[in-house]
């Protein structure tokens, strides 16, 4: 029987596969009819991703697992969108963005599954797990004890406002673009590339906001991906600007603020895994003594 992560890293190189295939049905090859400046030329950079996670992955690396997780849950949203909302496709490009999601979706489920499995299990078993080689995957812990990392996830009332509150305010800043740029009912159009598709601010901020509820709480997966969303969405809003050539001074210092609040986020999502780690920490040296 493969290894609890074959399945998972298998479905990672489909989908790096479906990247450049993209990329080639939207035209972006040399002497294509897409130059490699255009948005769709993302899809390669993707796919590159993709693959170099995949092989971290590939060789045991817990972290990367939980990174592919976040890569997971934004191209689950990004392929439908950009196959829909940005540009032009072909019936068998739409099909291909499509695909791609549907494939995104199940690493996401079966890496959650590795993933809970690997805390369920004795510590010395973590790298037998997290091994492509290994025989079989072993079996949860029978223990009864509930481990230390769940017993300590919850997080302090202080660090819980700091990500909850930093996350509203990201929320709300990209709401405030929204507005701004007037993507209201009776408002400008709504459109699928180019400057019409700003409105996809208010689908990252109902991203953002369903990630964080769950962060709150203290888990460390959901502290992780909320990390990873707003890492994301950092890059994102300091350099569409550029891609989306705007001017407007009012909509230029919402995309700064934005990335700057996504930072924060970051940040505070970042201190928070510290923190629960230390406490887990605490819980074993207190357990040994």
């Amino acid at each position: 029987m493969a290894g609890a992560l074959r399945p998972v890293v298998i479905l990672m190189l489909l989908a790096s596969i479906l990247f450049v295939l993209a990329g080639i049905l939207d035209g972006v090859y040399p002497g294509g009819p897409t130059s490699f400046a255009d948005l769709a030329a993302i899809s390669y950079v993707f796919a590159i991703i993709n693959t170099v996670v995949a092989y971290l992955v590939a060789r045991g690396s817990e972290r990367s697992l939980a990174l592919r997780m976040g890569l997971s849950l934004f191209f689950v949203i990004e392929r439908p969108a950009s196959a829909f909302l940005i540009g032009s496709h072909s019936t068998a490009s739409v099909a291909v963005h499509l695909a791609t999601a549907v494939v995104e979706l199940v690493i996401l489920v079966a890496g959650l599954g590795v993933w809970r499995l690997g805390h369920s299990v004795a510590s010395g078993d973590m790298d037998q797990l997290f091994s492509i080689d290994s025989p079989t995957p072993p079996a949860p812990s029978t223990e009864r004890d509930e481990p230390p990392a769940s017993r300590s996830s919850t997080l302090p009332p202080s660090t819980a406002w700091l990500v909850g509150l930093t996350t509203l305010l990201l929320a709300a800043v990209l709401v405030a673009d929204g507005v701004a740029s007037n993507f209201l009912p009776g408002g400008r159009e709504w459109g699928v590339s180019g400057e019409s598709s700003g409105w996809l601010v208010y689908l990252f901020a109902v991203v953002v906001l369903t990630v964080a509820t769950r962060a709150v709480k203290g888990g460390r997966l959901a502290l992780r991906l909320l990390a990873i969303t707003a890492l994301i969405f950092f890059i994102e809003r300091a350099f569409s600007p550029f891609a989306l050539r705007v001017v407007d001074p009012v909509a230029l210092g919402l995309h700064g603020l934005a990335a700057f609040v996504a930072l924060a986020v970051a940040l505070s999502a970042a201190s928070a895994i510290r923190g629960s780690r230390s406490r887990a920490d605490g819980d074993v040296a207190l357990e040994a003594a």
